[in-house]
C-alpha cells in the first residue's frame, strides 16, 4: 500500500447495496506521508529497531468461576470482571473483585456476555448488552453503572432501546453512545447522559455492524466502523469512480442529527481485524495536540499493519518501521488479536499475539513507541490455553492483566488469571539506562501564593475559561482556579529521567463533584487537605500504593490546597 498523502474528496454517494442511507456525504480517508505522529525524536538508540525479549509475568489466584466473553476493568488496587458465559456456554450472572490476592465473588444484576464497557468521565464504568441465552443466542437491553472504588455496589440501571450483543460504546462527554449488535436489529445509534434518569435515546440511522470501533472527534461526532455486519459477514465494500473498493463509516454528527458515510482507506486487502468482547474505545485511543488518534490493526494479505486514525483531521498514520512478526523463532505462525492496548504515559501501543499450540502456547506482547517507531517483541512459553480468547484490561501501573479464556471453543471456559509486564519498546533484556534522559512537557499553572500545578501533556489537560474562573480538566484532574489568584500559566518543555519516569506513574489528584481522588500514591505517603488558612482540615496515610477516594462533602464551599507526594493542588468547592 503506498504512503502517500491522499487528498479528502468530497462527493455525493449513490445508495449502497451494504448500506441502507441514501443522499449522504461522502469522505475519502487517505493516509499521511508521514513515518510516525510527528517528527521524530529519538530518544534510544536507532539500531534498537525490532528488539526481541522475555516476557515477563505472573500467575495469579485462580478466578472463582472459568469464564469467556466477560468484561474486565481496573479497580482500587486490583480487578474486576463480570459476566460472561462458563463451562458449557451457559451464562453466568456473577462478577468477581480481584484484591489482596484473592478473588471474591458476587451476584449481578444480568448476565451479561458478550457485552460492552465503558470508561465514564466520572471513573465509572459502564456494562451493557450481551446475549439473553446460552450458546451465544439473544440480545439484552439491560445495563449496569458500576463504581470501581465499591464495585459491588450497583449504581444504576439503564435500558438500551435496541437490545443487543457484541456492541460497543463510546463517551462523549457526558454522553454515553451505543452501536452495534449480532443476528439482530441495529439501525440506529443510540445514547443517554451520564446520570440521567430513563432509557437510552436512539439517534441517526446508521447500518448496521458487529462489534464496531467507535471514533470520537473534538466537535462531538462520532464515527462507526467495522469490516463485519451484524450477522458475521463481510460488510460490504463501496466502489468508488477510480475503481477503488473502500470500506465505508457511518459518521454521526449531533449538531445536525444527520449520519454520513465516509470512505476509509481500509479495502478487501486491508481489512480492519474484529474487535473481541472485552476491547473498550478507550484500550485504542490516544490525544496528541488536542486531537484524537484511534489505533487500528489489519490483515493485509498474510502480513498485519498497524494504523492510527486522526479522527479530527480525517488523516490515518501508517507506521512503516513497524514489521509486525507473522512468525515465532520455531516458524510456528503468529496471530494478533484485534484491538490495540494504547500507553499515553510511555507513548506506546501495544498489541497482543500467539503462537502454536493451545495447550502449549507462546504467548507474544509486541510494544511500539508510536513517536519514534522503536519496538520490542517479548514472548514467553508454556500457556495451556488460547490467550486470545482471554479477557484483557491494562492496569495502573502499566501492567496488563487478563483472565479466562478457552482452549479450543466456546465451551471449555477457564479460571486462569495472569499480570503481564510489556516490554520497552527498543529495549530487550537489558536492564534500561536509568540516567537517559527525555524532554517531557508540562502545563504549568502558578498561583500568587507561589502554589505550581503541574500537568503532563499526555494527560489532555485541556483550558477552559468559565465566567471569572480558569478550569483546567485532563484525563487525570478536574481543577478550578479563580483568575484574580493566577500568577501565570505556561508550557513548559523539561528533561526528566525518562526510565524512571516510565516506570512510576506518577500522583495525580482528580475532584470531581466533592470527591477527591489521589491516583498513583505510593504505601506510607499522606494526602493532605489545607483551608487557604493553612488549617489541616482532611488527612488520609495509604496503608498500600494504588488509589485513594476521600470525599469532601462535608466541608464548607470555598478554596483548598491538596498536597499529596511533594505536589501541590489548588481546588475549589463550590
Amino acid at each position: 500500500m503506498k504512503r502517500l498523502l491522499i487528498k479528502l474528496v468530497l462527493f455525493a454517494v449513490p445508495m449502497l447495496a451494504a448500506a441502507q442511507t441514501t443522499d449522504m456525504e461522502f469522505v475519502r480517508v487517505g493516509i499521511s506521508g508521514h513515518n510516525g505522529l510527528r517528527p521524530h525524536r529519538v530518544t534510544r538508540a536507532t539500531d534498537k529497531q525490532g528488539v526481541k525479549a522475555t516476557l515477563k509475568y505472573e500467575q495469579i489466584a485462580d478466578m472463582a468461576t472459568p469464564r469467556m466473553g466477560h468484561q474486565i476493568f481496573p479497580t482500587d488496587g486490583g480487578l474486576m470482571v463480570v459476566g460472561g458465559h462458563t463451562t458449557g456456554n451457559k451464562l453466568t450472572e456473577t462478577a468477581e473483585q480481584y484484591k489482596d490476592g484473592s478473588w471474591t465473588e458476587m451476584g449481578v444484576s444480568y448476565p451479561h456476555d458478550g457485552a460492552f464497557a465503558v470508561k465514564l468521565r466520572s471513573n465509572r464504568y459502564l456494562v451493557g448488552g450481551g446475549h439473553s441465552g446460552n450458546n451465544g443466542t439473544g440480545q439484552s437491553s439491560d445495563c449496569s453503572l458500576y463504581n470501581p472504588f465499591s464495585p459491588s455496589r450497583l449504581l444504576r440501571s439503564w435500558t438500551l432501546s435496541v437490545p443487543r450483543a457484541k456492541s460497543k460504546a463510546i463517551c462523549v462527554g457526558q454522553k454515553i453512545y451505543v452501536s452495534g449488535n449480532w443476528n439482530g436489529n441495529d439501525n440506529t445509534l443510540e445514547y443517554i447522559e451520564d446520570g440521567a434518569d430513563g432509557d437510552f435515546t436512539p439517534v441517526g440511522k446508521t447500518n448496521g455492524r458487529s462489534a464496531p470501533y467507535l471514533f470520537a472527534s473534538n466537535d462531538g461526532q462520532v464515527m462507526i466502523m467495522s469490516a463485519y455486519d451484524n450477522y458475521g459477514k463481510s460488510f460490504g465494500f463501496y466502489t468508488s469512480d477510480d475503481g477503488t473498493e473502500l470500506l465505508v463509516a457511518d459518521r454521526y454528527n449531533p449538531a445536525t442529527g444527520q449520519t454520513s458515510l465516509i470512505g476509509t482507506l481500509f479495502s478487501p486487502q486491508s481489512i480492519p481485524l474484529a474487535l473481541p468482547d472485552d476491547v473498550q474505545t478507550d484500550n485504542y485511543h490516544i490525544s496528541l495536540n488536542g486531537n484524537n488518534f484511534y489505533f487500528i490493526l489489519a490483515i493485509e494479505g498474510t502480513k498485519y499493519a498497524l494504523y492510527a486514525f486522526d479522527i479530527d483531521n480525517l488523516e490515518v498514520y501508517s507506521f512503516s518501521k513497524f514489521d509486525i512478526p507473522t512468525a515465532d523463532d520455531n516458524g510456528q505462525a503468529i496471530t494478533w488479536r484485534g484491538g490495540a492496548i494504547t500507553n499515553e504515559g510511555k507513548e506506546e501501543v501495544y498489541l497482543i499475539g500467539a503462537s502454536g499450540p493451545a495447550t502449549n502456547q507462546t504467548l507474544h506482547i509486541a510494544s511500539l513507541n508510536y513517536f519514534t517507531q522503536e519496538w520490542t517483541i517479548a514472548s514467553a512459553t508454556g500457556f495451556k490455553h488460547n490467550m486470545l480468547t482471554a479477557s484483557w484490561t491494562m492496569l495502573g501501573d502499566g501492567r496488563l492483566a487478563c483472565t479466562g479464556g478457552g482452549i479450543k471453543d466456546d465451551t471449555d471456559a477457564q479460571r486462569s488469571a495472569y499480570l503481564i509486564t510489556p516490554p520497552a519498546s527498543g529495549l530487550g533484556d537489558e536492564e534500561p539506562d536509568d540516567e537517559e534522559m527525555v524532554d517531557r512537557k508540562f502545563l504549568v499553572v502558578e498561583t500568587k501564593d507561589h502554589i505550581k500545578t503541574t500537568y503532563m501533556l499526555a494527560e489532555k489537560p485541556q483550558v477552559r475559561f468559565v465566567g471569572a474562573n480558569l478550569r483546567v480538566v485532563s484525563s487525570k484532574a478536574d481543577v478550578t482556579y479563580n483568575l484574580s489568584d493566577i500568577l501565570r500559566f505556561t508550557y513548559e518543555t523539561r528533561s526528566v529521567t525518562g526510565v524512571s519516569e516510565l516506570r512510576h506513574e506518577p500522583t495525580t489528584v482528580d475532584y470531581t463533584d466533592g470527591q477527591l481522588v489521589v491516583s498513583g500514591i505510593k504505601a506510607g505517603a499522606s494526602v493532605n487537605v489545607y483551608s487557604l488558612e493553612g488549617k489541616l482540615v482532611k488527612q488520609l496515610t495509604a496503608e498500600h500504593a494504588g488509589t485513594y477516594r476521600l470525599s469532601l462533602s462535608s466541608l464548607p464551599q470555598g478554596t483548598y490546597i491538596v498536597k499529596a507526594d511533594n505536589v501541590s493542588y489548588k481546588i475549589m468547592k463550590r
